[in-house]
């Protein structure tokens, strides 16, 4: 199974049915949590439903559209990080980003951000990441703004959520920016 190592306790393995049961047991743990700001919690209620996403995960790296990864941090799955798909035409794609609860605040997804950017920018070639994010998820806004990110808009209506409409905040890191220092 392909494995990402970031340092030496954090990498990224490219999902699997095998880790269904120890997903799920996060997401559930973390459902108020993640349900905030994510559409897709409530759909998750059995490590079924989590073995199904894992074969949809599964496709989509076959399929060369992007890429699912398990967070590993200290041996455990502790959340997720991925590629929406990708755009070869544009050599573009977006990222996306969940973290378990109890995880949030030590520095792992923006660790993970930059490990993936990586990733992105020298293997895959690409030329430009987005990242979405609810406006008022200030946590996740400050990943990509520690990142150098460029906040490029505002787009409103993007997602209806809880029986409302949120604005998601995007953001773009392109090639030429990220091979900049700071």
């Amino acid at each position: 199974m392909f494995e990402y190592k970031i340092n030496k306790d954090l990498s990224l393995r490219l999902v699997h049915v095998l880790d269904s049961e120890e997903v799920y047991q996060l997401i559930d743990e973390s459902r108020a949590h993640l349900k905030k700001w994510l559409t897709w919690v409530d759909l998750i209620k059995s490590v079924r439903d989590c073995r199904y996403s894992a074969l949809k995960a599964m496709d989509q790296y076959a399929e060369n559209n992007g890429f699912q990864c398990n967070i590993i941090y200290s041996g455990k799955i502790v959340g997720r990080i991925g590629l929406h798909g990708i755009n070869w035409g544009d050599k573009s794609t977006s990222i996306g980003y969940w973290l378990g609860k109890k995880y949030v605040g030590r520095g792992i997804m923006t660790t993970c951000c930059d490990g993936l950017l990586k990733l992105v920018f020298n293997q895959l070639k690409l030329n430009k990441v987005y990242i979405y994010v609810d406006e008022k998820n200030t946590k996740s806004r400050a990943i990509p703004k520690r990142l150098n990110f460029k906040e490029v808009s505002i787009k409103n209506n993007a997602q209806i959520f809880t029986g409302s409409y949120v604005k998601h905040v995007r953001y773009i890191m392109t090639r030429e920016r990220y091979f900049q220092p700071y």
